[in-house]
């Protein structure tokens, strides 16, 4: 980011069209912008929602913007709003406080004076210059609660389309002895790397990599995939590919209206699905492969 601001790609839709939703999430993964680089806000009256791209020039961001705009999608708006930097990450960090991600791990912003956490709570540090990757929304909540409930039974773990490295962190503190993460944006890899020095973990390995060419070394006794639902389905092969006789899948960001479609296409051969678990508006199920 510059020193004078930040541009922001403000993209409005309507609530209640979830194929709207799902379109524009699919449009912003194939122009490279992961799930962890948006911000997505709930508050614009009972009838709107919005996702915020946050970029360090007006012209990459008004490319970005001319790009979106040709695609003439219905029921969908963006603009363009500069804000001061130092006014932008003042207002945001404020309002991020700590806060419980597991019955295990709390959340703590790196930059907070006041580090407290819950007696019997591991505390987990975090610290992403742009506001991604907070653990704030239900794919990462929900795929880091499955992976607390799965310790003990996995050594080895990786975490495909890491953003800000949040499971990457709660895997290697639960004891996984080889943890793997990767991102197909090199600032998340950034970033990432980043929030497991601060949190003491330089045995972690973190690269950039895209799950639809990467071929593992070893398979890996437990796997998560925080992906938007296109994504799944066009790689299952490849992330099924992952995961150990035996080991567990966690997938996330199946957006509800996109369960059914997921639930009858996400079928990797030699998988039987253990859990869903649903919230307000997205998902995230639990797969084990057989012996």
């Amino acid at each position: 980011m510059t020193q004078t601001g930040v541009v922001e790609l403000r993209i409005v839709f309507k609530k209640d069209l979830p194929a709207a939703r799902e379109i524009l999430g699919l449009w912003l993964s194939t122009a490279g912008i992961s799930c962890e680089r948006r911000i997505e806000q709930e508050g614009l009256g009972k009838s709107l929602s919005s996702v915020s791209v946050y970029f360090p020039d007006r012209t990459t961001a008004s490319g970005v913007l001319r790009q979106l705009q040709q695609q003439k999608f219905s029921h969908i708006s963006s603009s363009l709003h500069t804000h001061r930097r130092q006014d932008w990450e003042s207002a945001w960090k404020k309002g991020w406080k700590p806060f419980s991600l597991t019955r295990r791990f709390h959340i703590i912003p790196l930059w907070q004076e006041d580090r407290l956490y819950p007696a019997g709570k591991v505390p987990v540090f975090l610290d992403t210059t742009n506001a991604f990757g907070t653990g704030l929304h239900e794919t990462t909540r929900f795929t880091a609660q499955i992976i607390d409930q799965l310790s003990g039974t996995f050594s080895s773990f990786l975490d495909i389309g890491t953003g800000s490295g949040i499971l990457a962190v709660v895997a290697a503190r639960l004891g996984a002895s080889r943890v793997l993460a990767f991102d197909i944006d090199p600032d998340a890899v950034s970033v990432a790397k980043a929030n497991l020095a601060a949190n003491n973990l330089s045995l972690v390995t973190v690269r950039k990599a895209d799950i639809a060419r990467f071929v593992p070394r070893k398979l890996f006794d437990c796997v998560a995939a925080n992906l938007v639902t296109p994504d799944l389905l066009r790689c299952q092969e490849s992330i099924a590919a992952c995961v150990a006789p035996g080991g567990h899948l966690v997938v996330s960001g199946i957006s509800l209206a996109s369960l059914p479609l997921f639930s009858r296409s996400f079928s990797p051969e030699g998988f039987s699905r253990v859990r869903l678990v649903k919230g307000k508006e997205w998902a995230a199920v639990l797969f084990r492969r057989h012996l």
